[in-house]
């Protein structure tokens, strides 16, 4: 009994010190990087499987990111994406850099990190290229309050989810939600959907229903399951399989097309 005690206690420790670490390591990262984007000190080139740009970001963002490689490769020249949950823009600007006839359009709802992307859309010269919507997308159209975390991607629209990985509510504000659906007559048709939003992409998809039916775009997910409440892949499967899509599962993300292609 003691021996299973004492690997309990060190596993425990060991647990404890990890996210200490990770704590100190993101926390130092995103102090680097707010101090950077505020001063414009330096900036880098970020290189990735879609294309390579300019950016404020200190570190290299999706060097090797395959969900990134797999939306490049079913976009064509001229195709239409929606980025939903576009960040500061490593997704976005990939997709565009190389490509003059492609179309971005960027939703992101944090306040300073849109603020961000539109640094390093400026930066790269693509304002024709990358529409940025300074919103959230879900199910329902109006003002709800988002939660601002101490680590920049983690904010959300629920607390839980800002919380996560040693993460704190630094702020909560109230920001504009809209649906895809209600969007879409203002905007170009999509041929693809990348949708990044923690736990929020079952009410993502729910409130595009109507332009997955009629455009039929190529979804791309990227899955998020810990340290959140609900079981946001399974509802999000639910309501993509309601819409007649079909999920091809990869190890972080899922490639959803329409059955049958």
């Amino acid at each position: 009994m003691s021996t299973v005690l004492e690997r309990l206690e060190r596993s425990d420790l060991g647990t404890r010190a990890f996210r200490t670490l990770r704590g100190l390591g993101y926390g130092a990262y995103y102090r680097l990087a707010a101090s950077n984007y505020d001063r414009e000190l330096f900036l880098r080139r970020n290189r990735t499987p879609a294309g390579t740009f300019r950016c404020y970001e200190p570190l290299n963002r999706h060097g090797d990111d395959r969900m990134l490689a797999e939306l490049e490769a079913c976009c064509g020249p001229s195709a239409v994406v929606y980025d939903v949950g576009a960040n500061v823009g490593i997704y976005a600007l990939a997709l565009a850099t190389d490509a003059p006839d492609r179309r971005v359009v960027a939703f992101e709802p944090a306040p300073r990190t849109a603020d961000r992307l539109c640094a390093n859309v400026r930066l790269n010269g693509l304002e024709d290229r990358i529409d940025v919507r300074a919103c959230g997308i879900g199910d329902e159209r109006g003002d709800r309050p988002f939660y601002v975390s101490t680590y920049p991607e983690l904010s959300a629209f629920d607390r839980a989810g800002a919380t996560r990985w040693e993460a704190s509510v630094a702020d909560v504000r109230p920001v504009p939600v809209r649906r895809l659906d209600d969007l879409v007559s203002g905007l170009p048709a999509p041929d693809a959907i990348k949708i990044d939003v923690e736990g929020a992409a079952p009410a993502v998809v729910r409130g595009a229903r109507a332009v997955l039916e009629r455009h039929e775009p190529t979804v791309f997910v990227e899955i998020h399951r810990e340290g959140l409440e609900d079981d946001a892949p399974a509802e999000t499967r639910a309501a993509l399989e309601a819409v007649g899509y079909q999920v091809r599962e990869r190890e972080t993300y899922w490639r959803c097309e329409l059955r049958g292609e």
